[in-house]
């Protein structure tokens, strides 16, 4: 709740929920997820989140404000998983056969982390990742970006300690026209004008959609000229440079 571009966004209204709402609901339609958990902190802001959750009897955490990543530490401890769902709060759109394939893909090759040689602005927010690379990067860095960023920082620095598969996507979502998450006011308009049109086809088909905004491209003006934090576009020149690291498979995803 204490996003300091968008104070409260996930639970600003879509089609008549809070974003949370849609995000946990598009999670419970992977079929390879065990467990939707809302990894919350204990910051006196996030009571309305616990409230909502309570309400809604969805599954709740509470850890560390400004250390995400022992949230997320704690619970894979608590669970005993060896994958790992990392979805943020602000991506109403998540894909959950994108999610089902990325955690398939992993479980194949026993890997640790996949990588994507063409990413694509569509499927931000929704990775898969092996417990014990997430454990690795806890003991080894103590740097405050990666506690905020769930290890983002030292997993992009050092791609050859981890076993890496690349996922090949199809053409049709290699596209970077469109921002699907919420960082600014600018995006949940363009998320509530999504919601609104498809508010009669609840949870929205992720291939519908992906057809719908090919269709109706001035869409991508609502919120166009917003940019991303200079961190995620630090992370993704990194991870361009991956292309010379070692992988251990490649596999291709098909549109569904």
């Amino acid at each position: 709740m204490s996003s300091s571009r968008l104070p409260g966004k996930v639970l600003k209204p879509l089609a008549g929920e809070p974003m949370l709402f849609h995000i946990y609901t598009r999670l419970l339609q992977c079929k390879h997820i065990d467990k939707v958990i809302v990894a919350t902190s204990n910051d006196r802001s996030d009571d309305e989140i616990e409230n909502f959750c309570i309400q809604k009897n969805f599954n709740l955490y509470r850890g560390s404000l400004n250390n995400v990543l022992s949230r997320y530490i704690n619970l894979i401890n608590q669970y005993d998983c060896k994958y790992y769902v990392r979805v943020t709060g602000d991506c109403p759109f998540i894909y959950p056969q994108f999610i089902d394939a990325q955690i398939q893909i992993l479980k194949k090759h026993n890997a640790d982390v996949l990588w994507f040689k063409n990413e694509s602005s569509l499927l931000e927010g929704q990775g898969v990742f092996s417990s014990k690379s997430l454990k690795f990067i806890s003991k080894l860095s103590n740097d405050d970006e990666d506690k905020e960023h769930v290890g983002s920082i030292y997993l992009a620095n050092n791609p050859h300690c981890f076993k890496i598969v690349e996922m090949r996507l199809p053409s049709q979502l290699l596209n970077n026209d469109f921002r699907l998450t919420v960082d600014e006011e600018e995006d949940y308009e363009f998320a509530k004008h999504l919601y609104d049109h498809y508010k009669n086809k609840l949870p929205i088909n992720f291939v519908d959609l992906i057809s719908y905004l090919k269709g109706h491209k001035y869409l991508g003006n609502i919120n166009g000229e917003i940019k991303h934090r200079s961190l995620n576009v630090d992370l993704f020149e990194k991870r361009k440079k991956w292309v010379h690291a070692k992988k251990i498979g490649c596999e291709k995803f098909k549109l569904y």
